[in-house]
């Protein structure tokens, strides 16, 4: 079973060593095995604050601020025969900064930190020159992509583990675990949309609204894009501001009202309906793979992306072709699966509030079904020592017990699900990372 890592936060202030085995104590009782955590001692902050990090952390509570705590902290976890690194995962050190991360490294070795994670080049070659000892982690934002990476990585220096980068695919971390079968790995459950956020992506990343890099994706379809040559096109004076606008115009259509778009017009009886229904074919042969047309339960079904689904299955009704067939069966059974549940639970709990307040439940629940079946996956690979996913503390403990329980009997009953088609939305959620709709039933499979 995989570790199960903490990272650790405080400032000094308040801070003893009272105050620290507490805190120890208390995360090894509730599930913790390995601990990392960042450090900005005050002969850093005091001179560049927390905005310029050493470590990739940018407040004072993210990080350990006093080499007393810092010491407290090792002691405590070294007592449990558990282990602790240190980032040292700035994107970047300079000539002026450089001085005080070696002075760090002294300490760490003073203290006997038992790991350092590193993404910066400098750092790997100073701890190379000064024949570092203790274990040395390829960070997640080193931005680790592909086995070549890996193996340059391997060559130059004493690598413990590598962490894969956020961005990668399941598909890729399979191929890269096997492919280093006696190498450590740790890779993240959450997935970062940009592919090149830990590679110095030079845009900013508003997750919240989706907004990537200069992006924006809603429901897996780009509806707009960055034009690196706007400015040429503004000042360009050969063309017209009419064309100016068409080249700059960021409007667009989804499939979804383009097929509503394109069946209006084909009932209308005088219109030419081959070339419509060509170009229906043409949208449906386009989008037949894409991984979100299911009929989601967990959502009313007059919701926009319900609705959307029975335009698609109208469109394919429509169209009545033989190529069409199971992807029409199955939008079918998804939507008759989805209205018996949603029918059996209206009966079931007639009370709208209480209704909304199931609803919500099973909405922020959800995370942790997929949680779940990202670790069955994970757990096929000896050589994947830790994954790191978001607890929200509102469950942890009750939710790692879970996941190692059915790692470890390789059993799963339905009692662990939050609703009667989790699987279902499980399996359609995370077929974006594998783009293979049957990843998941063929899994289940392994399993009694």
């Amino acid at each position: 079973m995989f570790k199960k890592i903490v990272w650790l936060w405080f400032s000094s202030t308040g801070k003893n060593a009272k105050d620290v085995k507490e805190y120890i104590n208390s995360l090894v009782l509730w599930w913790a095995t390995e601990f990392f955590t960042g450090y900005n001692p005050p002969y850093w902050h005091t001179k560049f604050g927390f905005e310029v990090s050493p470590n990739g952390r940018f407040a004072e509570h993210e990080q350990i601020t006093s080499f007393e705590t810092l010491s407290l902290v090792v002691s405590e976890v070294h007592y449990r025969n558990l282990e602790v690194f240190i980032n040292l995962n700035a994107w970047y050190y300079t000539d002026e900064t450089f001085p005080y991360i070696q002075k760090m490294v002294e300490e760490f070795i003073k203290i006997w930190i038992d790991w350092v994670i590193c993404w910066n080049i400098w750092i790997l070659e100073y701890l190379k020159s000064i024949d570092y000892k203790w274990k040395i982690n390829i960070s997640t934002i080193m931005a680790v992509y592909n086995k070549e990476a890996i193996y340059f990585m391997l060559d130059n220096y004493k690598v413990n583990k590598v962490i894969l980068s956020r961005e990668i695919t399941l598909k890729e971390i399979e191929k890269i675990v096997l492919e280093f079968p006696n190498v450590l790995f740790e890779v993240f459950w959450e997935w970062d949309f940009c592919r090149y956020n830990n590679g110095l992506c030079f845009a900013e990343h508003k997750y919240g609204s989706k907004d990537i890099c200069t992006v924006v994706v809603n429901d897996l379809v780009i509806k707009k894009r960055f034009k690196p040559d706007f400015k040429e096109l503004i000042l360009n004076p050969l063309l017209s501001n009419e064309e100016k606008i068409n080249l700059l115009d960021d409007n667009y259509d989804d499939i979804f009202t383009q097929i509503a778009s394109l069946l209006w017009k084909i009932y209308l009886w005088f219109l030419d309906e081959e070339p419509l229904k060509n170009e229906l074919i043409k949208i449906i042969n386009s989008s037949k793979n894409r991984i979100d047309l299911f009929f989601d339960a967990m959502k009313p079904i007059n919701s926009a992306r319900n609705t959307n689904i029975f335009i698609y299955l109208r469109a394919l009704k429509y169209l009545n072709m033989q190529e069409f067939f199971d992807l029409k069966s199955e939008l079918e059974n998804s939507i008759k699966s989805g209205i018996a549940y949603l029918t059996k639970k209206t009966k079931d709990i007639w009370w709208s509030a209480k209704l909304r307040a199931l609803e919500l439940w099973n909405f922020y629940a959800r995370s942790d079904n997929l949680n779940l079946y990202t670790y069955l996956f994970f757990s096929k690979f000896p050589n994947i020592e830790t994954v790191k996913f978001p607890t929200r503390w509102r469950n942890h403990n009750e939710k790692l017990q879970l996941i190692s329980k059915i790692v470890e009997e390789q059993k799963i009953d339905k009692t662990y699900f939050d609703r009667w088609v989790s699987i279902e939305r499980a399996h359609y959620d995370l077929t974006y990372l594998f783009w293979d709709k049957l990843w998941f039933r063929n899994m289940l499979k392994e399993f009694k």
